[in-house]
C-alpha cells in the first residue's frame, strides 16, 4: 500500500488505508487443479507388451511424469512392471481390427478417454486375414471412435516393420493406405492424427519372433508416442555409439534389454564418466530425457555437466539393472559441438540413451 500511495493524492491515500483496516480480507483464490489427461492405449499385443512387460506404455508413463503432465492410462486391461506407476490399457493379444470395432464403442463410453492412441492391423497382415479390405476397416475403426467421442484427440499409427520380408512388405502396402485415412478425416475436422510408428524402428529393433519389438524397440514406440502428444519432435542419442560417446572408467555393455541393444555401464570409480559430444543444427533451451537403471539397493545419483558447466544431478530410482526409468532436465546447448558429461555421485548407475527435445 505504501508504494501504491505515491502513486495517489494524500486524500485517496488515507482512504485506502481505511478501507484496507475496515474491509474483511477476502481469501486469495485457490487454483483448480487440471484433470489428468486419460489416454488409452488401443490395440493388439504389441500395446499390451508382448515380450516386454508393458510395452511401450512403461517409458510412455515416465515422460509423462518426467515432465510434472498429469496422465491417467485407461482401459479394462492392467499389465505392467513396478516403474509403470498407470497400467490399465486394451491391448489384446492376437486381435484383429473388427475385433475391436466390436467392443470398442463400449470402452470409449465407460472410460471416456481424451486420447487414443491406435496401433492396430499387424494380426490382420501376418494372418493374412482379406488384406485388401484392411483399411477400410481401419477407416471404419477409426470413425466409430470419433462418431462415439468427437472431442477426442485419435493418434493412427502405422504399424511396425515386420522382419520377414515378404510380411514386411505387406506392412509396408497396408500402411499405405494410413495417411488417406487420416488426412481425410482431420480435413473434415476430426481430431485424427498420424503417427509414423513404421519408420520409428528398424528391423534390429524386433524380438526373436520378428513381430514384436524388443525393449529398445517399444522405448522407441515411447518416444514417438511422446513426440505426437506434445507436437514436439525427439532425437535419440546412445550411450553406447562410439561414434559419439566417450566412456572413461566404465565399458560398453551390450544386452538385447536396451535400447540400441547396449549400454554405457560400470561407472563406479570417482574418476568414470559418459560424455556425449552432439552435433547440433541450431542452440537454445533443450528438454533432455536420461533413460538409466538403477541395480543398487537404493536411489543412485550422478553429476551433469553440459559444456563444462555444472548442470546439478539425476536421481534414479532402484527398479534393477535394465529396468529403465526415465529422467528429465531442461539444458542450454548450443548449435554446433556440445559436450554432456555424466559423473558417478553415490553409486554406479547405467544409461541406455538420451532423447533431446526443444524445450516446450
Amino acid at each position: 500500500m505504501a508504494s501504491a500511495c505515491l502513486l495517489v493524492t494524500a486524500t485517496a491515500c488515507v482512504e485506502a488505508r481505511s478501507r484496507a483496516t475496515t474491509e474483511p480480507r477476502r481469501p486469495a483464490p485457490v487454483a483448480t487443479p487440471r484433470p489428468p489427461l486419460r489416454i488409452m492405449p488401443l490395440g493388439d499385443s504389441i500395446t499390451d507388451g508382448l515380450q516386454t512387460l508393458g510395452g511401450y506404455r512403461t517409458d510412455l508413463w515416465q515422460y509423462l511424469t518426467a515432465d510434472g503432465r498429469s496422465a491417467d492410462f485407461v482401459g479394462s486391461r492392467a499389465t505392467g512392471p513396478p516403474q509403470l506407476g498407470d497400467r490399465n490399457e486394451e491391448g489384446h493379444p492376437g486381435w484383429r481390427i473388427h475385433q475391436l470395432t466390436v467392443r470398442v464403442r463400449e470402452w470409449l463410453r465407460v472410460y471416456r478417454p481424451d486420447a487414443v492412441l491406435l496401433h492396430i492391423g499387424t494380426n490382420d497382415v501376418i494372418q493374412r486375414s482379406a488384406l485388401p479390405q484392411a483399411p477400410a476397416r481401419l477407416a471404419a475403426l477409426v470413425d466409430l471412435i470419433t462418431a462415439t467421442l468427437p472431442n477426442a484427440q485419435v493418434y493412427v499409427a502405422t504399424i511396425v516393420p515386420l522382419a520377414a520380408p515378404a510380411g514386411d512388405r505387406l506392412a509396408r502396402r497396408y500402411n499405405a493406405a494410413i495417411p488417406g485415412i487420416v488426412s481425410a478425416r482431420a480435413a473434415r475436422g476430426r481430431h485424427v492424427h498420424l503417427v509414423d510408428m513404421h519408420a520409428a524402428l528398424t528391423k534390429a529393433d524386433l524380438s526373436a519372433d520378428g513381430i514384436h519389438p524388443t525393449d529398445g524397440g517399444y522405448s522407441k514406440m515411447a518416444a514417438r508416442w511422446y513426440a505426437a502428444l506434445t507436437g514436439v519432435p525427439m532425437t535419440r542419442w546412445e550411450a553406447e555409439a562410439p561414434a559419439y560417446t566417450t566412456i572413461n572408467g566404465g565399458e560398453r555393455l551390450t544386452t538385447a534389454r536396451a535400447s540400441g541393444d547396449g549400454k554405457a555401464g560400470y561407472l563406479a570409480a570417482p574418476e568414470s564418466y559418459l560424455e556425449f559430444a552432439l552435433p547440433l543444427p541450431s542452440g537454445g533451451r533443450y528438454r533432455m530425457y536420461v533413460r538409466a537403471a538403477d541395480g543398487m539397493d537404493a536411489p543412485c545419483s550422478q553429476t551433469l555437466s553440459v559444456n563444462g558447466r555444472p548442470q546439478g544431478r539425476l536421481l534414479y530410482r532402484p527398479y534393477g539393472w535394465d529396468q529403465w526409468t526415465i529422467s528429465a532436465v531442461d539444458v542450454w546447448l548450443n548449435a554446433g559441438r556440445n559436450t554432456i558429461r555424466f559423473t558417478p555421485q553415490t553409486c554406479s548407475a547405467e544409461i541406455d540413451a538420451i532423447d533431446l527435445a526443444p524445450a516446450r
